[in-house]
């Protein structure tokens, strides 16, 4: 086995850096994965959504977007008459501005206008 310098090492490590930094940047890899955990310029200075993954959060099914709620387990948010579902509407919610507000029942961060759980009820 021949011997490589270190010379042609590091030569060969800095081409293999840059070209698979220049594929991953070229096919938009990068890209897609900051888009995806984007979050609204609307948000409260100093405040955090609360993560889906939050134990309150998953046991109601919560979700920041009710599109993504899941039909399996909520078969009746499918229903017509509840296709204005969502947190701005819950008797639970407290606005803080168009986008974001507060929930009493899960309370580790901002809700969004548009999510929904299986807690909501009509705001009188």
């Amino acid at each position: 086995m021949p011997k490589t310098s270190r010379k042609d090492f590091l030569t060969k490590t800095l081409y293999l850096v840059t070209s698979l930094s220049l594929v991953e940047g070229g096919f938009g890899f990068s890209s897609s994965l900051v888009a995806k955990e984007k979050l609204p310029e609307t948000l409260p200075e100093g405040s955090k959504p609360v993560p889906e993954s939050d134990p309150t959060a998953k046991a109601l099914g919560f979700h920041q977007d009710a599109k993504h709620t899941d039909f399996t387990l909520y078969p009746e948010r499918k229903d017509p008459g509840s296709k204005n579902q969502f947190c701005k509407h819950c008797a639970q919610y407290t606005k803080i501005n168009e986008k974001w507000g507060k929930c009493n029942i899960i309370s580790s961060g901002l809700v969004s206008s548009q999510g929904w759980c299986s807690a909501w009820s009509l705001k009188s």
